[in-house]
């Protein structure tokens, strides 16, 4: 586990799963699995600042808790880091037909609304509605990410 917490590159909580994943890979605790949690404290890190809680992630009844526990680290990374800017691009051409369809799909957007205006209340609402509040962008970009989100959901 230390071993993998050394080499591994990313965030501390990255760093933290991957030397977890690690310990269940060596034959993890013989007791068996059933319960993982990841706790990060940083100064006023939490939502809002009111606490020192950075990231607070628990799983109490898995089969496998370790991967679950990795699964809700991506879904906290994105809800609640910042946009980068490389990953922010343009609602245009065959990125708005896709999002246009997605929205479809998901119930965000009306068949009978096809101007542009609306596929862009759409993006906002769909947005606000997922708790994506972080990762809105200018009105008629989107973030990589969140569409990636849109895409699997």
């Amino acid at each position: 586990m230390k071993t993998a917490f050394m080499q591994a590159e990313g965030s501390l909580a990255e760093r933290l799963i991957e030397s977890l994943q690690a310990g269940e890979g060596a034959g993890g605790d013989r007791r068996g699995k059933q319960s993982a949690a990841l706790l990060v404290v940083k100064e006023n890190g939490s939502y809002g600042g009111y606490n020192d809680r950075y990231i607070d992630l628990r799983v109490d009844d898995h089969k496998e808790p370790v991967h679950e526990l990795a699964r809700l680290l991506k879904l906290h990374r994105l809800y609640f880091e910042p946009t980068l800017p490389t990953d922010i691009v343009a609602i245009e051409g065959e990125l708005e037909k896709e999002i246009q369809i997605l929205l479809y799909e998901n119930g965000y957007l009306d068949r009978g609304l096809t101007e542009l205006d609306d596929l862009l209340d759409a993006v906002q609402s769909y947005h606000l509605i997922e708790n994506f509040d972080e990762r809105v962008q200018k009105r008629g970009f989107i973030d990589l990410k969140v569409l990636e989100y849109m895409r699997i959901k």
